[in-house]
């Protein structure tokens, strides 16, 4: 089976923010106005960090390669206001293979680096990363230690309750193979509107398992 690092951001986009950790914010903020912009973000999904700088006053462009994720980030964008929006540049696309033929002076890849799935995708993003940094810019790149992974994990989240009223509940399961440095995830989402109506369904995706020694 051929692995797939976007599938349960398309499938489930709707509730990606209800399940967002939004505890690096902070950290982005400080750093961008430490550096200033432009800003590019890679794998800017939702919006959840790209909008939080564009508030800051910053001209930001995001690339993500999920259509489903960026129409949300389109729509959280307008809500906010031309202002905002005027700001905000989004691309869809490859993260590890794009040409903006512009530079910028911080790029940031908040947790998203391991959808590259493979050492040449890494190693082809790190590419195309320099190539659009400015000579002395920054680039921050966080991701998670893999080596605190267990080999199989199950954990359920929420409910989380959206603004609609929809209460929303998932289960994570994980495997990781260190073999082939790849975590797979199944995710059993449970939906309760609020006219009492329940749905669910399941989703699956694949990340790459990035080892201390190859920071």
């Amino acid at each position: 089976m051929k692995l797939d690092s976007t599938r349960s951001y398309k499938d489930a986009a709707q509730y990606y923010d209800a399940f967002a950790n939004n505890s690096d914010l902070g950290f982005f903020q400080t750093m961008a106005k430490r550096i200033g912009g432009p800003i590019l973000e890679l794998a800017c999904g939702t919006g959840r960090v790209l909008l939080k700088l564009a508030e800051q006053g910053y001209e930001i462009v995001g690339i993500d390669a999920t259509s489903e994720m960026l129409d949300i980030a389109n729509r959280k964008a307008r809500e906010l206001g031309d202002e905002i929006t005027n700001r905000i540049t989004l691309h869809q696309g490859d993260i590890a293979n794009f040409d903006l033929k512009r530079k910028f002076p911080l790029i940031i890849i908040p947790s998203s680096f391991k959808f590259n799935l493979t050492t040449e995708k890494q190693l082809e993003c790190l590419e195309s990363v320099k190539r659009h940094l400015d000579d002395g810019g920054i680039f921050i790149l966080d991701h998670y230690p893999s080596a605190l992974k267990p080999v199989h994990d199950e954990w359920k989240q929420g409910p989380s309750k959206l603004s609609d009223g929809t209460k929303v509940s998932r289960t994570l399961t994980s495997h990781c193979d260190y073999s082939e440095q790849i975590q797979r995830f199944t995710a059993a989402y449970e939906i309760e509107f609020l006219n009492g109506v329940k749905d669910a369904f399941v989703t699956s995706n694949a990340q790459s398992l990035i080892f201390e020694r190859e920071r």
